[in-house]
């Protein structure tokens, strides 16, 4: 009975501390800004491990990541998606976006989390929106829909890291927490 109700209470803090982080209203701090990104999830603690099994090519095409600060978005999607996909990628960009993307994959140990972000206008979406599908067009070209396993969702992870990029580059941006919270856990009701 003791195990029932602690258990049972353990569920009810969990869903309040839920509850009490659900953004609710526009803060007022997001006045000054163009878009809101959720916070930034860092690459730089990937296991060894993991490089092992993973990313011996990854390694390979950058020794750097050795040391944590060589631990890159490129080397991440390389290790994770396969090497040279982000670069045949990033080549198919418009010009104005191309060699800075490049730039940022190679040098940036984090990007923020999720293919999410809020807009203050409907102009800076659609401008996003029109960059972002132009380009996965072209990479349809290159890579095709026939992918397997993982990978299938390639187009997702690419738009995933150019979001911050493209925001970045062209907004004033404020990063947010982001709080992920399992559902199927439990059952709210």
């Amino acid at each position: 009975y003791r195990r029932f109700k602690q258990k049972n209470k353990d569920k009810k803090n969990k869903i309040l501390n839920l509850k009490n982080n659900i953004l609710n209203s526009v803060n007022q701090d997001w006045e000054k800004y163009d878009v809101i990104l959720g916070d930034q999830a860092s690459l730089v603690n990937i296991k060894w491990i993991k490089v092992i099994k993973y990313g011996k090519l990854a390694f390979v095409r950058n020794p750097l990541s050795v040391f944590k600060s060589g631990r890159t978005i490129r080397f991440q999607f390389d290790m994770s998606h396969g090497n040279g996909v982000l670069d045949k990628a990033i080549s198919l960009l418009n010009d104005n976006d191309r060699d800075d993307f490049r730039y940022f994959v190679r040098n940036k140990t984090s990007f923020n989390q999720g293919n999410m972000f809020i807009c203050k206008s409907k102009e800076i979406m659609n401008s996003y929106y029109e960059t972002i599908f132009e380009w996965l067009e072209k990479c349809e070209e290159v890579f095709g829909f026939n992918l397997k396993g993982y990978n299938i969702r390639i187009y997702a992870f690419l738009a995933e890291r150019f979001l911050p990029f493209w925001f970045n580059k062209y907004c004033k941006v404020l990063e947010w927490p982001v709080i992920f919270y399992d559902l199927k856990k439990n059952d709210i009701k």
